[in-house]
């Protein structure tokens, strides 16, 4: 008799439990986990157990700090130990660029009030006399890190669970999946299990679970060692237990286990990967030999900072596999292609995500939300390009490169280019230094012969700057042309097309043809799902554009809001399709050389599209520019791109046309005070990100609209623009936005305004005024610098350049 649940999850390790519990603590309590052997048996149960707040991103902090409450209050509610030790932390910094880093690290504490502080030498010896500190110049001390038994966490959210009403299969292997209209049935040793919602939380068997459902997980196993010592006898003397040490030295930690030394290492060069054929179903509680040969250079580098340690026994070695991915970041949303298929996987430190990344799937799957943006974690920011070789490699690179400072805009080579676009060659021989963005290509910034000729990466002001000034210049006086073929582009047709996409859309979509509108999609509380610009072709045609990290989450979002019945087509042309942005005052005149089309403001006004034949290339125009200037983008078939390419350069030579990078094209939409992606995420509405002018709620009825009416007086967030005097370092994103010495809100995204002469940052404050002229500190690198509201953008604040 097939057994019914409203959501299956396979795999019982620390993911898998933690999204049992989530879900049935939000309401779902018809759910089931089911494990083949026992819970944690898998990688979960040989995991050292680190849990760090050291970190520099807003989602990974958030996770964790849920996590080490969620796990010590589920101590208390259950009676299940989770072994909790608090001993604080330590990450070590050498040299310079280390040290920014520390300091990148307390803006993001100070959102999320975490205790930590940066230390000299003399203080780091005063919390740990017994690491060796030659060279170091610099380290963070968290108070609140420390360390998990790892089947106690996850044995205390399956009781959890349990007392909810959710149900634990043990020794009950998944074997397959069959779908069944709109449900799955899932195949299991002890017959089968109807279920309206599956999520993947099998650890090193995802790949082969994926399969079932036509995925590709894209995830691998390596081997990560850890050694425990003999007693430590200078242990045994303490009252306190030592901080926890990370440390790229040795590319690992060393922290306390009961009175033994515990550490853990991650080979730097020739790591090991683990069956990247498949798990064997048998394997359980499975360990491997070690392998000097690999990691004994860094576990000598280790005993040379804790040389206390150097002398002692090794008591245990540890051996286990642990998931991996390319990116270093977990799979943890819906799985491309598929409503109710899930994914939480793929995480390197499982105990430390664990708990927060349960509640963020569970909170997606129930109420559409979650409390801050997982974007970063979603399974669709990989697409078919990342195929076999791709993962293993890049998580290969992830894995050796652990415990690297994580330089802004580092780019790693592994893989490159993966997706290189037409222009690829053409780009590199003229000098572009490129970067790679969800796999593809794109030019960074170009060598000019004067300035810069290698990259380089950190949080100050670096030696590229005056070739993204150069480039920056060529707009503002004469012209440029970027290859964005990292776009996302899509074809809506049909004859319900224009009624879905009314339907979808906060703003109303073109009428006329040739129209454009930029519009915002909208979940149904009202926050922001998506950006995309829309132009009409015809009466049953539209062409649609967005960031090319939302290309399946938007393809996935358009797909699922269509009507059973409705005549509406949505075709995927991103990895068909490119895309060249001429703008600058010349841009008329440079592509008028190319095509009969009127380029006149009568025929062709700004915010309007024509499908127009350039240097022979069949293309979409839209008058449209994300630089503030008069301009273009011109789509066409990627097989044309070429001779779109070589034709406009060849007329552009005689007005200066010049190629640009990302970094100049940043720079120029931060002047003009456009929005990008990091401003307009779910955690916001069309009130908090200051987008009033794109919602039309009059007379229509579109998803998100109620909600976003019911919140437009009291919006928790509010954007602010602003100027900040900054030194050598620029606002990124992420830094900490201050009033009176206590966090108000934060930077998405910033840079420095060439034309403007001026560092210039967007940000969300709440509770405070965000009005012209108020004033803020924003915390850069630990230094708090004074910032200003701006009513208007820096640059052409009555956008009279994109008319011209």
């Amino acid at each position: 008799m097939t057994q019914h649940t409203r959501v299956l999850v396979i795999g019982g390790g620390v993911m898998g439990c933690s999204v049992l519990y989530h879900l049935a603590a939000n309401g779902w309590t018809n759910v089931m986990l089911c494990e083949k052997a026992e819970l944690t048996s898998g990688s979960t149960w040989h995991a050292a157990g680190q849990m760090g707040l050291a970190l520099s991103t807003r989602l990974s902090m958030w996770t964790v700090k849920y996590s080490i409450d969620l796990y010590q209050r589920l101590e208390q509610e259950t009676g299940q130990s989770v072994g909790w030790h608090e001993p604080g932390s330590l990450r070590i910094a050498y040299d310079d660029d280390e040290v920014d880093w520390l300091k990148v690290h307390m803006g993001t504490g100070r959102q999320y009030g975490v205790d930590m502080e940066i230390l000299g030498q003399n203080e780091i010896a005063q919390v740990h006399p017994f690491y060796n500190l030659d060279g170091v110049k610099a380290a963070l001390r968290t108070t609140r890190d420390g360390h998990a038994d790892p089947s106690g966490v996850t044995q205390a959210m399956a009781q959890a669970a349990r007392a909810l009403g959710a149900k634990i299969e043990r020794r009950n292997r998944v074997t397959g999946a069959t779908r069944k209209g709109d449900e799955w049935i899932v195949h299991t040793e002890k017959g089968d299990i109807a279920a309206s919602h599956v999520v993947i939380a099998a650890g090193t068997y995802a790949n082969q679970v994926g399969r079932w459902f036509g995925l590709t997980v894209p995830s691998c196993a390596l081997l990560h060692t850890y050694l425990v010592t003999d007693t430590v006898p200078e242990f045994e003397a303490r009252d306190a237990e030592i901080p926890v040490v990370r440390d790229h030295y040795y590319n690992g930690y060393i922290r306390q286990e009961r009175n033994f030394g515990l550490i853990g290492v991650y080979e730097d060069a020739n790591a090991e990967t683990i069956w990247t054929d498949g798990c064997p179903w048998e394997a359980e509680n499975e360990l491997f030999d070690v392998d000097y040969d690999r990691s004994g250079d860094l576990i000598a580098r280790a005993f040379e900072r804790m040389p206390i340690l150097s002398e002692l026994g090794i008591k245990r070695v540890v051996r286990g596999a642990i998931t991996h991915t390319p990116d270093g970041a977990m799979l943890v949303g819906p799985a491309p292609g598929h409503h109710n298929v899930w994914m939480a996987c793929g995480a390197s430190i499982g105990i430390a995500w664990g708990g927060g990344a349960g509640k963020c799937l569970a909170d997606q799957m129930v109420h559409g939300e979650t409390a801050v943006s997982i974007r970063s974690m979603d399974p669709r920011r990989y697409g078919d390009w990342a195929d076999d070789s791709y993962i293993v490699e890049k998580t290969t690179e992830e894995f050796e490169r652990r415990h690297e400072t994580p330089l802004p805009g580092r780019q790693l080579p592994a893989c490159r280019p993966a997706r290189p676009t037409p222009l690829h060659d053409r780009l590199v021989a003229k000098g572009a230094v490129m970067g790679d963005i969800h796999g593809l290509e794109r030019a960074r910034w170009f060598r000019d012969g004067s300035g810069a000729v290698e990259d380089s990466y950190g949080w100050r002001r670096q030696p590229w700057e005056a070739n993204v000034a150069a480039e920056h210049k060529a707009v503002r006086e004469r012209a440029g042309v970027i290859d964005l073929t990292a776009f996302s582009q899509y074809e809506v047709t049909g004859r319900d097309a224009a009624a879905f996409l009314d339907r979808v859309s906060a703003n109303r979509p073109p009428r006329k043809l040739g129209g454009i509108a930029l519009t915002h999609l909208l979940s149904r509380k009202g926050n922001i799902e998506t950006e995309m610009t829309i132009a009409r072709l015809g009466d049953e045609r539209f062409f649609l554009g967005s960031s090319i990290a939302a290309e399946l989450r938007d393809r996935d979002w358009l797909d699922g809001l269509r009507r059973e019945g409705e005549d509406v087509a949505i075709t995927n042309l991103t990895n068909d399709w490119g895309m060249l942005a001429l703008s600058g005052p010349a841009s008329r005149q440079i592509l008028a050389q190319g095509t009969d089309a009127d380029l006149s403001n009568a025929a062709f006004p700004w915010l309007s599209a024509h499908e127009i034949t350039a240097w022979g290339a069949p293309c979409v125009a839209l008058r449209v520019s994300f630089t503030g200037e008069l301009g273009w983008e011109l789509h066409c078939p990627q097989a044309q791109l070429g001779q779109l390419y070589d034709g406009m350069a060849e007329a552009g030579a005689a007005h200066g046309l010049a190629d640009i990078g990302s970094l100049a094209f940043n720079t120029l939409r931060l002047e003009k005070a456009y929005k990008g992606t990091s401003e307009l995420t779910p955690e916001v509405g069309i009130f908090e990100a200051g987008l009033t002018r794109f919602f039309k709620p009059d007379n229509r009825e579109f998803i998100g609209r109620a909600a976003s009416l019911a919140r437009q007086d009291q919006p928790g967030w509010r954007i602010v623009y602003m100027e900040v005097d900054a030194v050598d370092a620029d606002p990124l994103g992420g830094e900490a936005i201050m009033e009176n010495g206590r966090c108000v809100g934060m930077i998405t995204s910033g840079g420095y305004g060439h034309a403007a002469g001026k560092s210039l940052a967007f940000g969300y404050v709440k509770d405070v005024p965000d009005t012209t002229g108020s004033r803020y500190n924003v915390l850069i690198l630990n230094e708090e610098r004074p910032a200003i509201v701006l009513g208007e953008p820096a640059y052409d604040a009555g956008s009279e350049r994109p008319r011209m």
